[in-house]
């Protein structure tokens, strides 16, 4: 994931600090947010490759933050400890994982959408 900058929108500091070491040990350079307003911020603003969203941002849910991303065409996972989140319709095909999950399970699921994300790119013959 060189290269590569990576959102993490999570308002569970330890969670977080798990993500990023993982992510930043994988060679991706990563930011985070713990607010939606935050987060709509970077989205905004940084170059972003790929992002990780947590589904519940305390009294928030995720749906701006997702809107953004999609916006912009940057591809991002939804992590979640709910088992069945409720999520809106237009984010229902969006990869999801489940907490706790193995740092190489999210490691794994952010490579998948960073090299889909670069084959958008390629232009075909």
């Amino acid at each position: 994931m060189w290269g590569r900058s990576i959102l993490i929108v999570e308002d569970e500091p330890l969670v977080a600090l798990d993500v990023h070491r993982a992510l930043s040990e994988a060679g991706a350079s990563v930011i985070a947010a713990t607010t939606v307003d935050d987060a709509l911020d970077l989205s905004t603003y940084a170059d972003i490759s790929a992002a990780i969203v947590e589904v519940n941002l305390g009294l928030c849910d995720c749906s701006p933050v997702c809107q953004a991303l999609s916006g912009r065409k940057i591809p991002f996972i939804l992590y979640t400890g709910y088992t069945d989140p409720r999520l809106p319709d237009a984010y229902m095909a969006v990869p999801v994982i489940t907490k706790p999950a193995a740092m190489e399970q999210v490691i794994a699921g952010v490579a998948d959408l960073v090299h889909l994300s670069s084959l958008d790119h390629v232009s075909t013959p």
